[in-house]
This record gives C-alpha cells, sequence and structure tokens, in this order.
C-alpha cells in the first residue's frame, strides 16, 4: 500500500514536473519566434562546444613540439587560424554580445595574434539584421506609439547594422525632417547577461588549461562597459555633452538628438550624410585629402584623450564619416555611435601625457639606465610603476605605440614604419602571446580602452596610406604639452614661476608649429600622399 501511494506520488510530481518544463519551454519559444537556437542553453552549448574544440586543438597539434622550434610556430599560427575561424562561427551564429566581443578583439592589432585579428575584423561590417516587425515591436514597446504614429516615412532597409542595434532613414510625421533611428536588436539586452557568465565561465576553463592567457581582462571590460552601450539614453547624453566639449572644431559634427523620441533601445538622431572614413573612391571623387582628415582626427582624438579626459572608445570607419561642407568645400568629419566613452582621471591623464612625453624623446641608454635605477622619481620608472608593468617596460612600450622597440629607442615620431617592421611585430607579437596577455591583465583597466581606440585610429591611417605622416605625433605632442601646462599651473606659488612655466609651454608649442611646417615643406617637396590609382589598388 505504501509502495502504491508512493508511485501516485511520484507519477504526480513527474507530470506536474513535465508540465512545468514544457510550458516553460513553450514560453521560451514563443518568446524567441519559435527558434531554438536562441535558447540560452543552445547558446551555452554552442560555446561549450567550440571552447573545447579550440582547446583540444592547441593541446594535439603542440603535443610533443619544442617551444621556440620552427616547427612549433608552424603548428601554433595553424591553430591560431582555426581557433580563429572557430570564434568567427560561434560569433555570426549567437550573435548580440559575441560579435561586440569579437569586435574589440579584431581591433587589438599587433597584441593578440594576427590570425585572430585579420579573421575577426569581418565583425565589424557583418551583423545579424532584425527584421521590420522586430523593429515596430521595438518601437512600440519602448516609445508607447506604432512606428506610422511618428514617422511619416521609415526605411524597412537598415543602412547601418551592428552587434548591438540597426539603424533606419525616416522622417518625422511632426516637422518633416530627416532623421535616423537607432533601435536595438529585440533579444540582445536580456541575453547579454547569459552571455556574459558563459563567456565568463569557458574563459576561466581556458585559464586553467592554459595558465600563461590570461584573458579575464577582456570579460571584465564587457561586463563593466556593455550595460552603459546598451543604454540609449546614455548615448544620447554622450553625444551632446561631446557636441558642447568640441564646439571650437569646426569641423566635427556630432548628430542633435531627438530626445523626445529616445528612450533605453530607441534613439533618434539628426540624418548626417557622409562617406565611411576608408572610403577612398569617395576621397578622389569629393577631392578630400586623405592626410587632412587624418590630421583632423588626430587633432580630435589627442585632445579628448590628453586635454579633457573624455573618449570616444569606438572610431571604426563604420562610425567615423567624411563629407564636404556644401557651403564652404571644407572636409568636415562626423562622429557616430556614442555609446562607449572612456571618463580618464586626472591621475591617469597625466601619467599618460608624461609616458608619451618620453616616447617622444626617446635615449635607449637613458631608458636602461632608468628601469635599473631605483628611485621612483625618475619619469619613465615611475609611470611604468604605477602602470604596473615595471619590468616589462619594453615590451608595454612596444603595445602603446605598436612598433618595434628600435623604432621605440630612436623615435617613433622619426623612423617610418615599413612593412618589414609590420610583419616583425606580427611575429613578435605571435610568439610573446603569454607576456602580451601578462601586461594586459596588469596594465590599468582606462588602458585598454585607449589601446583599442588607437588601434582603429591607426586602421583607418594605414588604409588612407598616411600611417608614415608625422602630423598625428605634432598633434599629440601639442596635447600633452598644454595637459602637462594646466596640471602643473596650480602648483605655482609665485608669479615668477608661473612665467616660467607659461614660457616652457610655449617655447614648446612654437618648436611644434615649426615641425609642423617643416613637414608640410617637405611633403610638398617629396609628396608622401599615394595617388588614386596606387591609393585603390
Amino acid at each position: 500500500m505504501l509502495r502504491s501511494r508512493f508511485k501516485r506520488i511520484f507519477a504526480g510530481v513527474s507530470v506536474t514536473l513535465t508540465t512545468g518544463i514544457a510550458g516553460t519551454s513553450l514560453y521560451f519559444l514563443h518568446k524567441n519566434n519559435y527558434d531554438i537556437k536562441h535558447f540560452g542553453a543552445v547558446r551555452f552549448a554552442r560555446a561549450g562546444l567550440t571552447a573545447s574544440e579550440i582547446i583540444v586543438d592547441y593541446k594535439w597539434n603542440l603535443l610533443g613540439l619544442t617551444s621556440g622550434s620552427e616547427e612549433y610556430a608552424t603548428a601554433m599560427k595553424g591553430a591560431h587560424q582555426r581557433g580563429a575561424d572557430r570564434i568567427l562561427d560561434l560569433c555570426k551564429a549567437n550573435g548580440g554580445v559575441f560579435i561586440k566581443v569579437g569586435q574589440h578583439v579584431a581591433a587589438l592589432q599587433y597584441l593578440l595574434p594576427d590570425e585572430y585579428t585579420s579573421t575577426l575584423s569581418v565583425l565589424h561590417s557583418k551583423a545579424p539584421e532584425s527584421d521590420l516587425d522586430e523593429v515596430k515591436a521595438v518601437v512600440r514597446d519602448s516609445l508607447g506609439k506604432d512606428l506610422d504614429e511618428i514617422f511619416s516615412s521609415f526605411d524597412p532597409q537598415p543602412v547601418g547594422v551592428a552587434s548591438l542595434a540597426q539603424v533606419h532613414p525616416a522622417v518625422l510625421r511632426s516637422t518633416g525632417e530627416k532623421v535616423a533611428v537607432k533601435i536595438q536588436h529585440p533579444r540582445v539586452k536580456a541575453r547579454s547577461i547569459v552571455d556574459i557568465a558563459t563567456m565568463e565561465f569557458f574563459v576561466r576553463i581556458a585559464a586553467a588549461v592554459f595558465p600563461d592567457f590570461k584573458l579575464m581582462w577582456l570579460v571584465d571590460e564587457v561586463k563593466r562597459n556593455l550595460p552603459i552601450e546598451l543604454d540609449f539614453i546614455h548615448e544620447a547624453s554622450n553625444a551632446d555633452r561631446v557636441r558642447r566639449m568640441f564646439d571650437h572644431l569646426p569641423y566635427l559634427k556630432v548628430p542633435a538628438i531627438h530626445s523626445e523620441y529616445c528612450s533605453d533601445r530607441v534613439l533618434t538622431m539628426e540624418f548626417l550624410e557622409g562617406a565611411q572614413v576608408n572610403d577612398l573612391e569617395y576621397y578622389h571623387k569629393n577631392k578630400i585629402d586623405p592626410v587632412d582628415v587624418c590630421r583632423k582626427l588626430g587633432r580630435l582624438y589627442s585632445e579628448m584623450i590628453f586635454i579633457n579626459g573624455y573618449v570616444h572608445c569606438d572610431p571604426h570607419p563604420g562610425n567615423v564619416l567624411v563629407r564636404k561642407d556644401p557651403k564652404t568645400s571644407n572636409t568636415e568629419i562626423v562622429l557616430l555611435d556614442h555609446g562607449l566613452y572612456s571618463t580618464l582621471p586626472d591621475d591617469f591623464r597625466i601619467d599618460y601625457c608624461n609616458l608619451w612625453n618620453a616616447l617622444l624623446k626617446p635615449d635607449k641608454a637613458e631608458i636602461k639606465r632608468r628601469m635599473k635605477n631605483s628611485k621612483p622619481s625618475i619619469l619613465f620608472q615611475r609611470i611604468c610603476t604605477k602602470m604596473n608593468v615595471g619590468e616589462l617596460y619594453d615590451l608595454f612600450a612596444c603595445i602603446v605605440t605598436s612598433r618595434s622597440w628600435q623604432s621605440v629607442t630612436e623615435g617613433v615620431h622619426r623612423v617610418k614604419q615599413t612593412k618589414q617592421e609590420v610583419t616583425h611585430i606580427q611575429e613578435f607579437a605571435a610568439s610573446l602571446i603569454p607576456q602580451i596577455s601578462q601586461v594586459l591583465d596588469r596594465m590599468p583597466r582606462h588602458m585598454l580602452l585607449i589601446l583599442k581606440t588607437n588601434d582603429l585610429l591607426r586602421a583607418i591611417e594605414r588604409s588612407l596610406g598616411a600611417s608614415t605622416r608625422k602630423e598625428s605625433f605634432l598633434e599629440m605632442a601639442r596635447c600633452c604639452a598644454w595637459a602637462r601646462y594646466r596640471f602643473k599651473e596650480h602648483l605655482n606659488k609665485s608669479y615668477t614661476a608661473h612665467w616660467l612655466h607659461t614660457f616652457r609651454l610655449y617655447w614648446t608649442l612654437l618648436k611644434i608649429k615649426l615641425a609642423t611646417w617643416y613637414y608640410t615643406i617637405q611633403a610638398i617637396l617629396i609628396p608622401e600622399v599615394p595617388s588614386k590609382e596606387r591609393i585603390l589598388s
């Protein structure tokens, strides 16, 4: 009798659990448009399978090989490429956060193996698109009105699709103004918590299997920044702030925000025409000087980093447009996607200024002597120690400048970067992945976004054939001088000290101006800007 009663209880519990699981499954299937691939468990399993395949590939193909041998390097290179291909497939399949992380990895050129950065770079332009019904649902849920109530016309074809959102041209019904409407992908916010937890889980497993590969810095960055990027109200505030901050730069255009049609998932802004900053055909047709564009970008970002401490951290080509002002024919830069900014503390900003000041005035013997000196007052040593990379100072300098150690010691602004140096850096990076990983794990978190930003800007310069120009370094030196002056000005106790400090500033600025004139005349006499045929080849 007891056994019979237990069977009935067990049967009842089983039916209840089965019904609950079935009901829950049906609910989540409905929430995911009956597409099983969007299930968190499926996405977790997909990530787990990819991580397992990559770990086994590395372990199996490197088994028994001597580290540092040519055979080991060849096997490692092959494992890198297969790992990159698998991660690319995973990012495309899981979308959202995974694509965002893939883009972040792709931006870290010279810091991670070329196989990974090159393979994942396609994620900057190829992201899954939400259909029109999903777009309408997001607008209705976020703004409380149907799409047709707000816009008299709405282009169903987006002009840009990114990992977190897509942008549609539209016309406001209330004013007739053409606008750009940025709409968050419907499931990306709900998935983000599970996706980040999934990444953290497998990164910890990878760290246990490969102790030298420290990737928690990447997970920490995503955990810190993704919630901010998913809040479009925050992005609108950033856009308004940076527009006011740089109103003295007439060439910079930031779209005006229509706050009444904004929410945390919908952003309505002024529609600004333009071509991607690396569209070389557009440069030729509109007679735009790529060196002028690089100079203007250099000034903008140098002021952001060194003077204002407020940095737009995602300047990939899709977020930076160029165009001709129809009234003046001057070249303008349109800055888009203001979701990710880094606010740099004053102490970090002045340390970064001093770091670049030391890098722009190098002396190999002096650098080595300073690093051996135990006095904390030595500038180069103090900066590297404060940034927690003291004994890895040479590798740190190469990472910050994306140049070889020889170029660093001779002066990165004096030595042109050649194809041979680029190849050397890539081979160097591939052989020092554990050490680079250690530097990235130890350096200040602010530095990670600065490195990503600098790498994206250098990629733009390379695509425009202007990577050997001196203008960016001169703008950086000018902004460094102003930043150091402002930081030290309040320390002056007397009029004499103030006068001397001001004199040193203007003497430095004069030397920078003379150098600018010199390099401008040199460029006229010995042109470095490629012709159209060379640019487009």
